[in-house]
């Protein structure tokens, strides 16, 4: 290895490389624009997938609001809404429920209300990937 490349990138003994807190935190913004899956961007970067989805934890970690009683492992939380109005909403309206990812939920009628209340259940005991 040149002196170019050492004062690049640095390696241990093993030869396994070794990046800054900054160069780890670039690759970390550069894959949440990048729209890849974690595996397909580190493959495209020379970059093992654990050790990113290491760093994308650590980042999250460090970035998520510490609240009483929230958990770093949550998928998401749930935030109680009270809706006002008169009880009896328009046949065209709809209730909607921004999930994560930006994924929306439309429940447009009082029939929906229970299979709505399953899914979102369900999402809050799945694991993410």
């Amino acid at each position: 290895m040149t002196p170019m490349n050492e004062s690049i990138m640095k390696t241990d003994r093993r030869g396994r490389l070794r990046y800054t807190p900054e160069q780890k935190q670039t690759m970390v913004a550069a894959y949440r624009a990048s729209g890849l899956s974690a595996p397909r961007f580190a493959a495209h970067h020379g970059v093992n997938y654990q050790t990113l989805v290491s760093w994308i934890k650590k980042d999250k970690q460090s970035s998520a609001p510490s609240t009483p009683g929230s958990s770093s492992s949550s998928f998401f939380s749930l935030i109680p809404a009270v809706i006002e109005g008169s009880g009896n909403p328009a046949a065209d309206e709809a209730m909607e429920i921004l999930l994560p990812g930006g994924a929306r939920l439309s429940v447009t009628s009082a029939n929906h209300v229970a299979l709505a209340v399953a899914l979102i259940r369900q999402l809050e005991q799945a694991r993410p990937c």
